[in-house]
């Protein structure tokens, strides 16, 4: 008689709850605890719905005003915010008309006009955010993380560096994804008034454009002689 083992399950972009589960060795409501308070994001399988994707223009008297971008018939995983996440674990299903964006940005469903349904069984967490809950919160057996490990979602829109996630506005971002690509070189420090002009910043001080990120220094470094590069090496 052969030696049986155990199935190896594939490698996928996402997995359903239920795998991720089984894998960190938590009951439900532990998920549910990190989804709910936005510390692990969860999303869900989309086919054929038509949304409208824009941005978020505010004046100088306080107004906001959304401009649209984009139409399309979407095909793929979208996340879901917290508020519809708690609703979700606790009723089961949650009514959706808008889904969970970058800084400054939206996603709403135009068809079905009234919004989709997303039942529990639905949801699943992509690979990237399994990986990076694991490495942050030290689940399924993975030691936690004691290096600033780096990690950027949504065109660096959301940035990890360590425990620490930035969420940060569309020239912040630009600005870390320039710093990140230079990091990469064998010249990672750039002179801070020509990445603010790349970014498209009005700023000339780095200092200006990240005063809405108090921690801004964790997450780049100056050589107090108008040199920035991002905290993170690349061996």
């Amino acid at each position: 008689m052969r030696g049986w083992s155990p199935m190896v399950g594939i490698e996928k972009d996402y997995y359903a709850l239920e795998e991720v589960e089984e894998r960190w060795a938590v009951p439900q409501r532990d998920l549910a605890y990190l989804a709910e308070n936005g510390l692990l994001k969860v999303s869900v399988r989309l086919y054929g719905v038509r949304v409208e994707l824009g941005s978020y223009e505010h004046t100088d008297d306080g107004q906001c005003f959304s401009i649209p971008e984009e139409y399309v018939w979407f095909q793929g995983l979208r996340d879901l915010r917290p508020h519809d996440v708690y609703k979700l674990f606790h009723e089961g299903e949650v009514h959706v008309q808008h889904f969970d964006a970058p800084p400054e940005q939206y996603c709403d469903v135009l068809h079905p006009e009234d919004g989709i349904v997303i039942k529990k069984e639905e949801l699943v967490i992509r690979r990237e955010e399994r990986d990076r809950a694991e490495s942050k919160h030290g689940l399924g057996g993975t030691p936690r993380s004691t290096e600033s490990v780096f990690s950027h979602r949504n065109d660096f829109s959301e940035v990890t560096l360590g425990d620490r996630t930035y969420t940060l506005c569309t020239i912040q971002a630009k600005v870390v994804r320039i710093l990140h690509d230079a990091a990469t070189t064998a010249s990672p420090w750039r002179y801070g008034k020509l990445v603010l002009a790349e970014a498209g910043s009005s700023c000339t001080r780095m200092a200006d454009l990240f005063k809405t990120q108090p921690e801004w220094r964790k997450l780049i470094q100056s050589d107090q002689r108008g040199k920035y590069r991002i905290n993170i090496k690349f061996s």
